[in-house]
């Protein structure tokens, strides 16, 4: 089988080298599209490492772009190349032996389900989690299909995740999880590792909760509206010809400025 990972790196050498490192030990073939989101030196020097290997593609950006920016360019490429599956995986993430085939699996045995989650060990809560949740998950082409790509207006990051699940609930789709595995997590490690990114973090992911209730009509779990904004004119459904702008200057954020890590 043909998978696909799509991750971002951002300020650990080690975790980058391990997730990778965990993931081509796959009984399938795995091509890794791996991002750069920033001038930590460490991870450079890593990822120009792990860029040499056979089956990673790797996208020397080097600035915090958005991480729903790099997920959608990922999730659409590793598709255009012919992956049957798609695994979309924080840097913090690594596979014991045999659970990126079981995700890759279950997600061709459940064309149906939008995402598939998966189970494992959460080293910041200390305990294991039936499911990662948006940390760890495979990506199936009916979710491409009805409800498209993330919201790059979710920035750098967080809420992205929820506004993809509630758009999913929308449009009647659902996930499944893959209930054996034993994936490891280490939870908000790329935030903890750099303090100014805490700092930064407080304001950005304000932000983003304001949109959502602005794009919602409500917090999570309290929408109010079944459409963008309240505008019937708008689609959850955001094409990927559209990802960068999807719903016009009234509504699309203007304020990734405030960005500087």
């Amino acid at each position: 089988m043909n998978v696909a990972l799509v991750t971002v790196a951002y300020n650990s050498a080690p975790a980058i080298r391990r997730l990778v490192e965990t993931a081509i030990q796959s009984d399938h073939d795995v091509r890794v599209h791996l991002f750069l989101h920033s001038q930590h030196p460490a991870t450079m020097a890593e990822c120009l490492r792990l860029a040499e290997l056979s089956g990673v593609t790797y996208y020397a950006y080097g600035c915090n772009r958005g991480l729903s920016k790099s997920w959608n360019e990922g999730i659409l490429n590793a598709y255009d190349a012919g992956a049957e599956a798609v695994l979309v995986v924080n840097d913090e993430i690594y596979f014991p032996p045999g659970d990126v085939d079981k995700i890759a699996r279950k997600a061709v045995e459940n064309r149906d389900r939008y995402i598939i989650s998966c189970a494992g060990f959460h080293r910041r809560f200390n305990r294991r989690l039936p499911s990662h949740g948006y940390s760890c998950f495979a990506i199936n082409p009916v979710a491409l299909e009805r409800i498209g790509c993330f919201d790059e207006n979710f920035f750098p990051c967080y809420c992205e995740d929820q506004d993809y699940a509630y758009r999913a609930k929308l449009a009647g789709l659902q996930e499944e999880n893959c209930e054996d595995t034993t994936i490891c997590h280490g939870g908000s490690d790329t935030l903890y590792n750099t303090p100014e990114l805490v700092v930064q973090n407080r304001l950005t992911q304000t932000r983003n909760v304001l949109h959502y209730m602005r794009k919602w009509g409500g917090p999570g779990e309290r929408e109010r509206f079944r459409e963008p904004f309240g505008n019937p004119e708008l689609s959850y459904r955001i094409e990927a010809e559209r990802r960068h702008s999807p719903y016009g200057p009234l509504y699309d954020r203007a304020d990734q400025n405030v960005v500087r890590l």
